[in-house]
């Protein structure tokens, strides 16, 4: 008989820890289930505080019961947790992942410490699991932290001269990497900028190490030349004064031909029109009149510019 209640008490026990679990969404439905496990496990109203069986779960409080060394050592990992969690808020980081993982690594406690009191061995390797992976998250969350103020002033001892429009896109890629709780993808980020910087200040001081070098290299030409580029440019200058006509001459008879030439092509090319028009009727009567007027407007212009300059061309 004894035995009977025994295994009646430890289903109780899960039970109970399904209760603590639930009851947050269903308080007034849990509480003859509460009264009910109580009874089974035979815990007074003063030992179901130590299980915390509320709507707001926390830590069991053991001031009457004496549980395991792995228990005492869970409720120290959760308590630097809660306080990594709280320093994360103080400072502004996003921390719903880490509040989270607390959140769990509590209920787990709570779960524990019941089967500790139903005489059972807890299992706490979750809560150090829970435990180490906030503490990472907290020091991945200032380590980044310090890496932005580190960007920001690498930043501002760029240059002026110096195209920083990339690493800027990344370190705002990057914020919002972290006030999303993407930590390390931030940091990757960061790095990424990093390099962008050092690439833009790489390409430019080889383009003012290029445009030194050219300026140096025209200068040097300029002082050993000048005066060969003096008497040229003397020399040229009396070139066109003495041979002006003659150039003008050319000019105007080389504008004449090339106007010439273009009317001729016009000429032929609305002839082929009315070719295609009259005799194959390869061209429909509005594209054919569309194209007359343009070509003719063409020769009427070309027709205008060549009695002008053949005006000018005898007058020199």
């Amino acid at each position: 008989m004894q035995s009977v209640i025994t295994m009646v008490q430890r289903h109780a026990v899960w039970l109970l820890a399904l209760l603590m679990l639930t009851s947050a969404l269903a308080a007034e439905e849990t509480t003859a289930l509460r009264a009910f496990c109580l009874v089974l496990l035979n815990i007074t109203e003063q030992n179901a505080t130590l299980l915390n069986i509320s709507t707001s779960p926390q830590l069991p409080n053991a001031s009457n019961y004496t549980f395991s060394k792995q228990y005492y050592d869970a409720v120290k990992l959760l308590s630097g947790a809660n306080e990594s969690v709280k320093r994360m808020q103080q400072a502004g980081f996003p921390s719903l992942q880490s509040r989270d993982s607390y959140l769990l690594s509590e209920q787990w406690l709570v779960g524990q410490a019941a089967l500790e009191l139903s005489g059972e061995k807890g299992d706490y390797k979750f809560i150090r699991e829970k435990a180490d992976e906030i503490a990472s998250i907290e020091e991945s969350a200032f380590s980044v932290s310090d890496e932005f103020s580190a960007l920001e002033a690498r930043l501002s001892k760029v240059p002026p001269d110096v195209n920083i429009t990339e690493p800027l896109q990344l370190q705002e890629q990057a914020k919002k990497e972290f006030s999303d709780g993407r930590f390390e993808e931030s940091r990757r980020l960061i790095n990424t900028a990093y390099d962008k910087i050092a690439q833009a200040e790489s390409e430019a001081t080889r383009s003012k190490a290029l445009l030194e070098s050219t300026r140096r290299t025209l200068q040097v030409f300029l002082e050993e030349n000048w005066q060969k580029i003096l008497v040229l440019l003397a020399a040229l200058a009396i070139f066109f004064f003495l041979f002006q006509k003659q150039i003008r001459r050319f000019l105007i008879n080389a504008r004449i031909k090339a106007l010439s030439a273009e009317r001729g092509v016009l000429e032929s090319m609305i002839k082929s029109l009315q070719k295609e028009y009259f005799e194959s009727g390869k061209v429909n009567e509005l594209s054919y009149h569309i194209k007359t007027k343009k070509f003719g407007d063409l020769i009427r212009n070309i027709n205008r510019q060549l009695p002008m300059l053949k005006e000018e061309l005898r007058k020199l």
